[in-house]
């Protein structure tokens, strides 16, 4: 029986290390393995597969065990999605925003930005300034404009993807307690690994797009709705490097260090590290290593996130209103913003309080040396 699998993807990945997929599923393997895939193009059986492979190579593999294996992980059949709204977007209608006169653009663009904040001090972001209208107004403003600027990084990250020729899915998620817009790219694998960096990185590069600009209309003349663009963009930058969650940034360096599944490698390496297993963790790979630590830092530096940026938001909102209420605006105006800044830190504290539970009793074996599934 000849066995075809010239659908799969195969790409090289490392030093003896290819990614192999079906668009959905992906595994990484060793060259010879890739060298089975290639030959496995429906003109050979798995015997002739297996004679080529032994006089090409030096090694002897039992094709049809490896196919089973391969079926087993769901990588024999063509993945059946069904068609959404992103698949209609060609790679030569977004190829164009990932070229090298793209770059030029937003270089110019950061070069100007840049001059811009030198030559005029008040181009730079303070909260102070931040609220430029009855706190009512910027509050619906900030939130609309939250979400409107999250939907554009996460278009970018779509637009990336099919630039690529890669599926793309967008959907509502969490980080932490954070609730967080996702765009689901698997298909990434299946490309080179230098370009998996554009499909990261495209949501980044959109929100210093944005910065730049609003740099640039702020030098000509200040703009409160301007000006919280460039504050919510550059969060938006800041948030992705706290990347002891899987941010833009996290996807990054696991790509940049070879990493198929960084995070869950990094979490067992600390397990065995609290379990005093100095043998287990020995052959642990750099950047697991490097990572794992940072695991344990990064809350320090999502706090610091939260009181660099939420609360100060918070506050100057908080102190508009009260401003307004003593200059004698309608009450029900700074009264509504107060209910509604409320209302967003209690939807935090509720989320936050029934997901510390489940951390707490997560972390008690670990603690006492046991080995888990996290």
């Amino acid at each position: 029986m000849k066995t075809d699998l010239s659908f799969l993807t195969v790409v090289a990945d490392g030093p003896d290390d290819y990614v192999i997929g079906n668009g959905e599923t992906f595994v990484h393997v060793p060259g010879v393995a890739a060298a089975v895939v290639a030959a496995l193009d429906g003109t050979r059986t798995a015997e002739e597969v297996r004679a080529r492979v032994l006089a090409e190579r030096g090694v002897d593999v039992d094709v049809a065990g490896f196919v089973t294996g391969l079926e087993s992980a769901g990588l024999l059949a063509r993945p059946e999605r069904p068609p959404n709204l992103w698949d209609r977007i060609r790679p030569g209608h977004v190829a164009w925003l990932f070229s090298r006169p793209a770059d030029a653009v937003l270089l110019l663009l950061t070069v100007c930005a840049v001059a811009a904040a030198v030559a005029e001090p008040r181009v730079l972001p303070g909260f102070s300034s931040l609220v430029w209208s009855n706190s009512l107004t910027f509050t619906v403003a900030f939130a609309a404009g939250s979400w409107l600027l999250v939907l554009a990084h996460e278009l970018a990250h779509i637009a990336a993807a099919r630039s690529l020729g890669v599926r793309a899915e967008l959907s509502l998620g969490t980080r932490l307690q954070f609730l967080v817009v996702q765009t689901r790219i698997t298909g990434v694998w299946g490309v080179p690994r230098r370009a998996r960096y554009r499909a990261h990185l495209a949501g980044m590069r959109a929100d210093w797009f944005l910065v730049c600009v609003s740099a640039c209309v702020l030098f000509a003349f200040d703009s409160g709705p301007v000006r919280l663009v460039m504050v919510i963009c550059l969060s938006q930058i800041a948030w992705q490097f706290l990347f002891f969650m899987r941010t833009d940034v996290y996807y990054a360096f696991a790509n940049a260090a070879g990493e198929k599944n960084l995070m869950a490698d990094a979490q067992a390496y600390l397990r065995e590290v609290l379990a005093r297993r100095p043998g287990r963790r020995a052959g642990t790979r750099r950047g697991v290593r490097a990572y794992a630590w940072f695991l344990v830092v990064g809350r320090v530096l999502g706090l610091a996130f939260f009181a660099a940026y939420t609360v100060p938001v918070t506050v100057a909102v908080c102190r508009r209103s009260l401003e307004e209420l003593d200059a004698g605006a309608p009450a029900w105006q700074p009264a509504a913003t107060l209910a509604v800044v409320a209302a967003g830190w209690l939807v935090y504290l509720v989320v936050l309080a029934r997901r510390l539970p489940a951390r707490l009793s997560a972390r008690r074996p670990e603690a006492a040396g046991v080995t888990g599934r996290s």
